[in-house]
């Protein structure tokens, strides 16, 4: 699916998405990736859901984010409460939804000039075929 993004100038945006490949200002990864408009996408060394853990969420703080959108893969996958919870207290504010839905709400919070930060979760293709 083709994304078109609003007008956001030069910032990282997706352009396409499919459950195998997103694709950043023409380029597409097929691995999991951190995508924030001001910077080159980043590999994000977490290849499933069930492998993400409360620090991988903290350290994304480092990028100084608005707000993350994280997505959770094929399908839309919550966040334990008292795991949202902690975050909230760190002043991380995180929205999780699956990764095409992630990638359009990113597309528009950077279009508002917002510093949002896309953690996206591309699962393993051995997963994909269960």
């Amino acid at each position: 699916m083709n994304i078109e993004p609003e007008n956001t100038g030069a910032s990282q945006t997706v352009t396409a998405v499919t459950d195998e490949t997103i694709t950043i200002n023409g380029t597409g990864y097929t691995h999991s990736l951190i995508v924030m408009p001001d910077m080159l996408p980043v590999l994000w060394p977490i290849h499933s859901f069930d492998e993400l853990t409360l620090p991988d969420l903290i350290e994304l703080e480092q990028y100084k984010p608005d707000i993350i959108v994280l997505g959770t893969g094929r399908k839309t996958r919550f966040l334990r409460q008292e795991e949202t919870f902690l975050l909230l207290e760190k002043g991380i504010l995180i929205e999780c939804m699956n990764n095409r839905a992630a990638c359009g709400a990113y597309n528009l919070i950077v279009a508002e000039d917002r510093h949002a930060l896309l953690a996206l979760i591309m699962e393993e293709m051995e997963e994909i075929k269960q």
